[in-house]
């Protein structure tokens, strides 16, 4: 493998895009005196899990290694595969770096997450730069790419987050690198989640505040459109028609905001199975109930092309699950996307908001505690706070929290416990105060997100069905959607906007009846599996680390056959064998 430039003049492409060379520096294939320096080949690692490293060869750096998985393998490798040209990559790093950068001397591919190939190199001057390229999976890559780079150079100027500047990128793959990427400077710092569970309450409560105070200035900003963010050079013609006003208002001085524009949400769930080449509306919106309604539309033109009868074991193993079936769920849901939205100006209000808030994803001073940076906004959108508003996954405890303004305290027996019961106790007991406080300082810092939170119950009922249409067919989860109807109408003495509104949805005894009996078998099924999940027998999802694998397929198989010999007679256990979910199912 050479890594010396080709011979010959290459014509580096901004990649149609205006604001390219006047937003970036440009970059050369070249040294910056315009030669051909040959160079040794940097040096190719695996970063493990556990945070130390292994040697790579170059095809490592393509396929996704961290899992596999126990069913559907071919197309979950298949979906996390990435090939790129790694020697041009890595020469516009080296141009992209400057000060005095002539080579790259290791490429370290970084503990990979589910939707982007990481890589870390490191140049022959000492300094380090952070690559990201998008997965087949994270969704329409161009967009994926374009709307990222709009969202953090717009949180930097006019929010000012700490996100790592951005040195190079391109969110068109016919580029010499052949695949869209992002080239940024190291967060500078340390990843918090290698000090949040040995540091001190204090501190972790200071991280808290910050966070706290970074989302009231977010809820502050407040976009005309609910979709993606872009530079407008980024978008098709038909989006930057209408697109002059992005904000309704701010209380800060905001400059060069006309080169921004809303445009469609880069979701994969939006784009993928064959909704990439389907006219479906994917934003931007104004209200949220087209919003609402927009994504019950897209579904059934979706099902209506691409959906046909099935069996469903929970249900039936003679009678086939219809595509009609889903359509007429999804009919009850249009009726009730009125009621399913914020009335109030609060939460309709579209802000930008991180999408998936966690330790690994913010860096901190180890010893002032200050956040630092602030990654991974890819598919971040604008939408209404009624939709973003939560308990960020870092600060968020999964078990039961207390009602009202009360510190979690040990209980009575607490002494009674042993030591193990005692420390599983005390780090429940740690993870509910982490979320009380958050809860408090929302409370006392943003008042518009309190607005917001503070009825979280119901504002889960209501969006829930909204969550779960994209894709209701293909992840089976008809179920789902009819049981979060049936709690709006259960519940609607609580949710209708007067007294004289009627419930929006309605089902008959015998749509009753078959929900209730296929409740009973996805509990009863559950229930056996929590049991293999809860010894550590068996992955909630069916993905484990790969020395994990032989033992992982071993134990599926045995425990499949302990499942299946629970049943009760020979019908019931090819329904049993049906219903056993780590094994590749009927789409």
């Amino acid at each position: 493998m050479s890594w010396t430039h080709p011979k010959g003049v290459i014509q580096f492409n901004p990649f149609s895009f205006p604001h390219y060379s006047q937003r970036m520096r440009f970059f050369s294939l070249f040294s910056s005196q315009g030669r051909d320096i040959p160079s040794r080949p940097p040096k190719l690692y695996l970063e493990k899990p556990d945070g130390t490293e292994e040697p790579a060869a170059e095809a490592d750096m393509f396929i996704y290694r961290r899992h596999r998985w126990l069913f559907n393998k071919e197309r979950e490798l298949r979906r996390r595969h990435l090939h790129f040209n790694l020697r041009k990559l890595v020469k516009i790093a080296v141009d992209a770096v400057g000060d005095g950068a002539q080579s790259c001397t290791k490429v370290l591919k970084c503990v990979e997450g589910l939707h982007n190939k990481a890589l870390l190199l490191t140049m022959d001057n000492g300094k380090e730069v952070f690559v990201k390229l998008p997965n087949p999976n994270a969704g329409p890559a161009r967009y994926v790419t374009a709307s990222e780079m709009a969202t953090r150079e717009f949180l930097r100027e006019v929010a000012n987050v700490p996100i790592p500047r951005a040195l190079a990128w391109s969110s068109d793959s016919a580029n010499p690198v052949e695949a869209e990427y992002i080239i940024e400077e190291k967060a500078p710092g340390t990843r918090l989640g290698s000090l949040w569970h040995q540091w001190p309450r204090e501190s972790k409560l200071r991280v808290i505040e910050q966070v706290v105070d970074l989302e009231h200035v977010l809820t502050t900003i407040k976009f005309t459109k609910h979709g993606c963010l872009y530079f407008k050079e980024d978008l098709p013609q038909s989006f930057r028609e209408g697109n002059d006003n992005l904000l309704v208002d701010s209380p800060r001085d905001l400059a060069n905001l006309d080169r921004y524009a809303t445009g469609p949400l880069t979701g994969a769930e939006l784009w993928n199975s064959g909704r990439g080449d389907m006219d479906l509306d994917r934003g931007p919106w104004r209200r949220p109930e087209d919003y609402a309604r927009a994504i019950g539309k897209n579904e059934i033109a979706w099902i209506e092309a691409h959906a046909s009868p099935r069996t469903n074991a929970y249900v039936s193993l003679k009678d086939p699950e219809l595509p009609d079936h889903a359509l007429s769920l999804l009919s009850k849901y249009l009726d009730a996307t009125p009621y399913l939205v914020p009335d109030d100006p609060i939460a309709s209000a579209n802000v930008l908001w991180h999408p998936d808030l966690h330790l690994d994803n913010v860096f901190v001073d180890p010893m002032t505690c200050k956040i630092t940076g602030i990654v991974d906004w890819q598919s971040a959108s604008v939408a209404p706070l009624f939709y973003q508003s939560c308990v960020p996954r870092m600060f968020r405890h999964d078990g039961p929290v207390r009602e009202g303004w009360v510190v979690p305290s040990r209980p009575e027996d607490f002494d009674t416990l042993s030591e193990d019961e005692q420390q599983l106790v005390d780090q429940d007991l740690e993870n509910e105060t982490i979320h009380k406080y958050y809860e408090a300082k929302v409370l006392k810092r943003a008042p518009h997100h309190w607005e917001v939170l503070k009825h979280q119950r119901d504002v889960q009922l209501r969006r829930n069905p909204t969550w779960l249409v994209t894709g209701v067919w293909e992840n089976r989860d008809l179920f789902f959607l009819r049981q979060s109807l049936i709690a709006i109408a259960a519940l609607w003495d609580r949710l209708r906007p007067d007294e004289t509104t009627e419930s929006p949805v309605s089902f008959t005894r015998e749509e009753l009846d078959l929900h209730a009996k296929e409740d009973e078998n996805i509990t009863g099924v559950g229930n056996m599996l929590k049991l293999f999940r809860d010894e550590g027998v068996l992955p909630v999802d069916g993905m484990v680390d790969p020395e994990d694998y032989e033992r992982a397929m071993i134990n599926c198989r045995k425990f499949k056959d302990v499942f299946i010999d629970t049943a009760k007679d020979e019908e019931e256990k090819k329904l049993f064998s049906k219903l056993w979910p780590y094994q590749n199912q009927e789409s």
